[in-house]
């Protein structure tokens, strides 16, 4: 009879042990994702319901939903005042300088705009040589200022660099940034060796989209004005004036290009193409593979924003 009751008890024993082994707890069970798919972990206390059916292994990748880029908050940018601060030499010969921009952000979405609302430069002893205000008080009190999408509030096109290409660095800033073209131009100050002091220059604030070329010393301009329109424009500073150079036309009827020569405007080609896509596409090619023109380099750009910033350093 003893030996029977253990019998039992042993057998009793191997069938729990048997069902044990057969069983998995949800909980205890972990998916591993590598830190290479750009996927963050999720962790959590709640445990999945195991599926009643178990697919077999298929070798197909997993489905990824693509990224949503709308809506876009500028990083770093809070709603409310904001400044952005550069510390630099306008010559090696000279002391660092401090140079202070301020804005109002109305709201971090990148599409939002905010307000440029001043630029401070201080010399070595904190003294300030250039103090510029740009706001301005509404009728119902509100404070504006320069408008400028979100997108370049962090820095607001602050950049201190030698736009005259005398060899001395100068100070921009944006003084718009918007519209449906989203077109760019600066308020800009040229260091005067002279007087040593900045200078505001009316003449660099007429230039959209600036793409500073040190080498050949001039500055390449482009902007959406319609559909049709694939030129541009060159500048040159002579006798203390930014100077229009070169200027290349076109809209869907046709192309000028005109060259200031001796201080006048002379016509260098003219191009009548209409509805003639193959002519169109001929002068297209003709000015990408112009030595002047080379309007497939980037420092032709439409659209202003940080991609920008390397044409203006």
């Amino acid at each position: 009879m003893g030996m029977k009751r253990r019998l039992c008890a042993l057998a009793l024993v191997i069938l729990v042990l048997g069902l044990s082994s057969c069983s998995v707890s949800p909980a205890d069970k972990t998916d591993s994702i590598s830190g290479d798919s750009g996927v963050s972990e999720i962790t959590g206390s709640e445990t999945a319901t195991p599926p009643t059916t178990i697919e077999p292994a298929t070798t197909e990748p997993a489905v990824t939903e693509p990224a949503v880029s709308e809506p876009t908050v500028t990083p770093g940018l809070k709603p409310g005042q904001h400044t952005y601060e550069i510390r630099k030499r306008l010559h090696e010969s000279m002391p660092e300088y401090r140079f202070v921009a301020t804005g109002l952000v109305q709201d971090p979405d990148e599409w939002m705009y905010g307000y440029v609302l001043g630029l401070d430069v201080y010399d070595e002893n904190g003294k300030s040589i250039l103090s510029e205000d740009f706001s301005e008080i509404t009728d119902d009190g509100e404070v504006t200022g320069y408008h400028v999408y979100n997108e370049m509030m962090d820095t607001m096109g602050l950049h201190v660099t030698d736009v005259n290409f005398d060899g001395y660095k100068d100070v921009i800033i944006l003084n718009t940034f918007a519209g449906a073209h989203a077109n760019t131009w600066y308020d800009c100050w040229l260091w005067d060796t002279k007087t040593a002091s900045f200078v505001k220059s009316e003449s660099f604030s007429q230039i959209v989209n600036p793409a500073l070329d040190a080498e050949k010393k001039c500055i390449y301009s482009t902007g959406g004005s319609g559909a049709a329109f694939w030129g541009g424009s060159i500048y040159k500073f002579i006798d203390g004036e930014f100077v229009l150079t070169n200027e290349l036309d076109t809209d869907s009827n046709g192309l000028v290009e005109r060259a200031l020569i001796d201080g006048k405007w002379e016509i260098i080609r003219e191009v009548t193409y209409g509805d003639d896509i193959t002519t169109l596409e001929r002068e297209q090619e003709y000015y990408r593979n112009s030595e002047l023109w080379q309007l497939d380099h980037p420092h032709w750009y439409w659209i202003g924003g940080h991609h920008a910033d390397q044409w203006l350093e």
